[in-house]
């Protein structure tokens, strides 16, 4: 029989092996299963991100991509009156006194049409417009008559300054045709033609990608072209489709003309202001 002290050393061994091997085994099982458990992490995360959809809708604030807006039409029925000064008389023949005389006009339902294009980049604004109308009002006690065929252009550029408020500036040309006439006196014409420099602000903003509303006022003149040249409005357009829309909404103008007729100065006060509606053309 061999000693016991050479028998120690080989039974430890024989125990000690099985003993790594179970170890071994058990640790490579749960890293298999912390893998397998971190790989269920990670594919349950990747379900719940959602993935990028361009057809997303846009939130609002996103909303403000109406870059180019062309307006081919724009209706407008304007409540016109108007007022008119007329210089004094010609003293009448075999004596008697000259005589001065003004005299407004009561109101009347007109039509005028608008047609124009609106570019918003960034914070800059870029807007052109042009208008034709035909107005006339009348009084007859005193009698007093107005007809004015009017059109105008404008060009205004604009720069935002806080949030959706812009400051606009530009240049508008107003080409009247004016037919007056003031109780028995005869009936004055002038023509008129003048360029305004102008000036003021605008507020756009736009809710959804169906909606998007503009308040904008100007004014000038400034005695360079008319004495007084004052416009405003408030717009709401629709968008029905990604490029076609409608817009609606309320107008006003109101300018103050003189000029001299054979050496005589006339002066008309003009004030129209009514419902505005037409179609859009979104790019």
């Amino acid at each position: 029989m061999a000693p016991l002290s050479s028998i120690k050393p080989l039974a430890v061994t024989v125990t000690l092996v099985p003993l790594l091997l179970a170890t071994i085994t058990i640790q490579a099982w749960g890293s298999t299963s912390d893998g397998e458990a971190d790989g269920n992490k990670v594919e349950n995360h990747a379900e719940r991100t959602p993935v990028p959809n361009d057809k997303q809708t846009p939130a609002a604030g996103d909303a403000n991509d109406w870059t180019v807006a062309i307006y081919p039409v724009l209706a407008w029925a304007p409540i016109f009156g108007a007022s008119v000064n007329f210089p004094n008389a010609p003293s009448l023949p075999g004596g008697g006194t000259s005589i001065s005389g003004s005299g407004t006009t009561d109101v009347s339902l007109n039509g005028a049409a608008f047609a124009g294009v609106s570019v918003q980049k960034h914070k800059w604004i870029f807007d052109v417009n042009a208008l034709w109308a035909g107005l006339s009002a009348e009084r007859t006690s005193p009698r007093v008559y107005i007809s004015t065929h009017a059109v105008y252009g404008d060009l205004l550029i604009g720069r935002q300054i806080y949030h959706h408020l812009a400051l606009t500036g530009g240049v508008r040309r107003m080409a009247l045709n004016i037919h007056a006439g003031l109780g028995n006196r005869p009936e004055v014409h002038w023509k008129p033609g003048v360029w305004d420099p102008m000036v003021g602000i605008d507020w756009r903003k736009a809710l959804g990608r169906n909606w998007a509303f503009r308040v904008a006022l100007v004014g000038g003149g400034f005695g360079a072209g008319n004495e007084v040249d004052l416009s405003g409005s408030s717009r709401a357009d629709w968008r029905f489709t990604r490029h076609f829309g409608l817009t609606m909404g309320y107008g006003a103008l109101h300018f103050q003309n003189s000029t001299k007729v054979l050496n005589q100065n006339y002066t008309t006060k003009q004030t129209l202001h009514g419902p505005i509606f037409g179609f859009g053309i979104y790019l």
